[in-house]
């Protein structure tokens, strides 16, 4: 016969079921939660393992850097300026900021920090560069303000003072490529670059938006790199054109002057920091048209690019300054320059898109005005290796 249970046991019996399974619950949830924390934290250890093993593998097939020391953490990745040895740390701050997860690049300079995830040490084996057709960077990087560096770029520019059309749109359209690189002494690499840009400018002011002027340029250089210091040797053709339309609606009209030139130029480069760096050289006209266009070049520069970058990241402020003075122009300085944001993830294959203020202020740098002072300020947009 069954056993009747009293209500206040089946109470009792229901409160001990309630509360074992609310006990059990706990245990579940605080399982899976210490669960998730572990996997969290190994997804962490894992990303900065990846960094670092990424870092290293560019280090060492890129840069040949050979015993360079970096760590990770938390997607900061500290490199040991000494370990880098003669390395040039612009393009190696650049090429590991383009690692995926990568939040800042610091080269520090002594001991870095120790509580951090250090990346497997690089063989050591010695290596020596390999010659290389065609390779993908440049020994040599550009003069960013240099009005007549082959690049791609579009401007506006609104001139304040001189003769010529007061809105006006500069489009550029060049390039320098690397044909052969090869070991060279002192521990440095040289390469045979050839280069090759048109610079024109258009009068915006008027209806059919007429050419003003536009400047041809070919050359061919040899570059040479050993750590912070680079330099080339350059020979290199310009001519210079006026627009058929600019001619025409020019009043008074304009005599037009066949300029070009051959110019032998030597320039010199030293990157003080891996922020800071100062370059200048001389040059000769030679086979020059006219005749009498005097011969002698001068440029010098400084350039600085934020170690700093803001938004995650995504920018990096920068700033350039070139200063050229030449004979034709009786050795009056021209001024440029430029500053403004580089975007680090927002490239054309190995070009870095900049959006850059410009000031000029000198000898024109527009073919046969170069008798002509003149000024603007302008805003452009600017691809550079």
């Amino acid at each position: 016969m069954a056993e009747i249970l009293d209500p206040k046991e089946i109470m009792r019996v229901d409160e001990l079921a309630t509360s074992s399974m609310w006990r059990i619950a706990t245990q579940v949830t605080v399982y899976v939660f210490c669960l998730l924390l572990g996997l969290v934290s190994e997804t962490i250890a894992v990303d900065d393992s990846y960094i670092a093993g990424y870092a290293a593998a560019v280090l060492r097939h890129e840069f040949n850097a050979v015993g360079a020391s970096l760590q990770v953490q938390e997607g900061v990745v500290i490199v040991n300026a000494e370990s880098l040895g003669t390395v040039d740390r612009t393009k190696v701050m650049t090429a590991l900021e383009s690692i995926p997860g990568v939040v800042r690049v610091e080269i520090r300079e002594g001991e870095t920090h120790t509580d951090v995830r250090e990346a497997s040490p690089i063989p050591q084996e010695p290596t020596k560069p390999e010659s290389k057709f065609l390779p993908r960077d440049l020994l040599f990087a550009p003069f960013h303000a240099d009005p007549r560096w082959p690049h791609f770029s579009g401007a506006y520019r609104r001139i304040t003072s001189g003769q010529e059309p007061t809105k006006t749109f500069a489009a550029n359209f060049g390039e320098t490529f690397a044909l052969y690189r090869n070991a060279a002494p002192l521990g440095g690499q040289w390469e045979i670059v050839i280069q090759a840009g048109v610079f024109s400018t258009f009068n915006v002011g008027t209806s059919s938006k007429d050419l003003q002027n536009a400047d041809y340029t070919v050359g061919l250089l040899t570059s040479y790199r050993t750590g912070p210091f680079s330099g080339f040797l350059r020979l290199h053709h310009q001519s210079s054109h006026l627009g058929d339309e600019f001619i025409l609606n020019s009043q008074p009209p304009v005599n037009r002057i066949n300029l070009s030139f051959e110019e032998l130029d030597l320039k010199l480069s030293y990157e003080l920091f891996a922020w800071l760096r100062l370059y200048g050289g001389g040059g000769m006209l030679v086979d020059q048209d006219p005749e009498d266009l005097k011969q002698g070049t001068s440029e010098f520069g400084v350039e600085l690019t934020s170690p700093w970058t803001l938004w995650g990241g995504k920018i990096r402020p920068v700033s350039y300054a070139d200063f050229q003075a030449n004979a034709r122009s009786n050795w009056r300085v021209a001024s440029s320059v430029m500053a403004g944001l580089q975007f680090e993830n927002a490239r054309i294959g190995d070009r870095k898109l900049q959006v850059l203020a410009e000031y000029f202020n000198g000898p024109s740098p527009n073919g046969q005005f170069y008798t002509q002072n003149t000024t603007w300020f302008g805003l452009g947009v600017h691809l550079y290796y």
